[in-house]
């Protein structure tokens, strides 16, 4: 008897360890601790709201480890920011949000995400904050609605900082006001736990936050394809130049019709910004506006204005890059600055060229009709008292002219008028 309980007093406290080891979350004191890491490096989207739960998916399986995200974003879609806030706090492990490296910024939507995470660190060199609430062409809100969404937006970002402990006056004011801090100013108003340098690097900062006494191992979360796909559509400068080029190659089709390879690109291009559309909501102001640029630089070329037309449709391509994901519902999504500067030097060297094509053309004669004979040579067939025929291009001409002509003399057609032309002798 005592022989069979040995061996089950063992298998029981082997059973026992098992289970205690298989319900184990916490990080202090491992070997090696697996930290799960993301990139959110783009504007925020749902997209991004997808691949934070699944890093948090594959975290949570790993019974010891946690999940930190890198964070870089101008801003994003605000429904998506609940959504990714949403699994942040309801993680089972602890998750991190790093706002680096340096350079690095956390505006906007990124504010919300960084203040939910359980230990929020800022690089040396960041800067966060800017988040209040516009409509679109990128105006404040006005009268009641402008309180309705100040509001909800303001208990949003303080039911945060009052869950995770941060100084709920500051969260307000990055709202209201639009006020945006660097790294050191975050700490010390206490919307962040630590700040990183070249000496102490994130990973000396998690071993003190958590108690981990033996080394870390980063693990990179990689994206799904979709996923990846997504992430490049959420690039507002590659949606613009998507619509650019789509534009440029429907109307080169029909400039060169036929062949259908412009008509192809084209179509395939706005097919491209079309699901990228769904992705970032874009303002179809700005969108009319785009389009009507385009048609006041293509009236340009069959109407002489002179530039006019030119300067008004590169205004309104202008207002429509700035505008185009300016929307209700977005926050801190725009074209940057220098795809704006870039497809303006473009527009202007094309109008340049065009108008300088359109002045030469101006001043140059025609290549049809009478004026085609001015300064060329004839050949005289008869001559007499003054007037006669001269032969050029293959046909007989009435003309006139000073001076005695010789049958087979050259002369030099100086003016036309009555179907006569007027002839000089040829310049010795």
């Amino acid at each position: 008897m005592k022989k069979l309980l040995i061996p089950a007093a063992l298998l029981l406290s082997a059973l026992s360890l098992s289970v205690s080891a298989d319900n184990e979350t916490a990080v202090p004191g491992a070997a090696v601790t697996k930290v799960y890491s993301v990139k959110a490096d783009e504007v925020i989207t749902s997209s991004t709201a997808d691949l934070i739960k699944d890093a948090i998916k594959t975290a949570a399986a790993d019974n010891l480890s946690m999940l930190m995200i890198e964070l870089n974003t101008p801003g994003g879609i605000l429904d998506a920011t609940r959504t990714a806030v949403q699994h942040i706090m309801a993680s089972p492990v602890p998750v991190t949000v790093y706002v680096g490296p340096s350079g690095a910024r956390a505006a906007s939507a990124g504010i919300f995400i960084t203040m939910a995470a359980d230990f929020a660190v800022m690089a040396e060199g960041t800067n966060i904050g800017a988040a209040h609430p516009v409509v679109a062409g990128g105006e404040d809100i006005k009268g009641d609605m402008r309180k309705k969404v100040e509001n909800d937006t303001v208990a949003f970002i303080r039911s945060i900082a009052e869950k995770r402990g941060r100084d709920m006056k500051t969260a307000e004011k990055m709202v209201m006001e639009s006020t945006s801090y660097t790294a050191a100013e975050a700490l010390k108003l206490k919307i962040i736990d630590a700040v990183t340098s070249e000496k102490t690097g994130i990973e000396d900062l998690l071993k003190k936050r958590f108690d981990i006494k033996g080394e870390i191992e980063i693990v990179p979360v990689e994206a799904t394809f979709m996923q990846s796909v997504y992430k490049f559509l959420a690039n507002p400068d590659i949606l613009a130049a998507l619509l650019f080029l789509g534009i440029v190659m429907i109307a080169l089709e029909f400039k060169m019709p036929g062949t259908f390879i412009f008509a192809g690109l084209g179509g395939l291009c706005l097919v491209v910004f079309a699901i990228g559309a769904n992705i970032i909501p874009v303002n179809y102001l700005a969108f009319l506006l785009i389009l009507g640029g385009f048609a006041l630089l293509t009236a340009e070329i069959f109407v002489t204005s002179f530039g006019l037309l030119t300067i008004g449709g590169i205004v309104c391509l202008l207002f429509g890059l700035r505008m185009l994901f300016d929307r209700a519902g977005s926050a801190g999504i725009s074209v940057s600055l220098w795809f704006m500067i870039a497809i303006t030097a473009i527009v202007a060297a094309i109008a340049l060229l065009i108008g300088r094509l359109v002045i030469k053309d101006f001043k140059r004669r025609p290549a049809s009709g009478m004026e085609t004979m001015l300064d060329k040579k004839a050949k005289i067939l008869d001559w007499e008292n003054g007037e006669g025929h001269v032969a050029i291009y293959g046909e007989i001409w009435n003309a006139r002219g000073r001076g005695d002509f010789e049958e087979g003399e050259e002369v030099i057609i100086e003016n036309y008028g009555d179907m006569v032309l007027t002839v000089r002798k040829k310049d010795k």
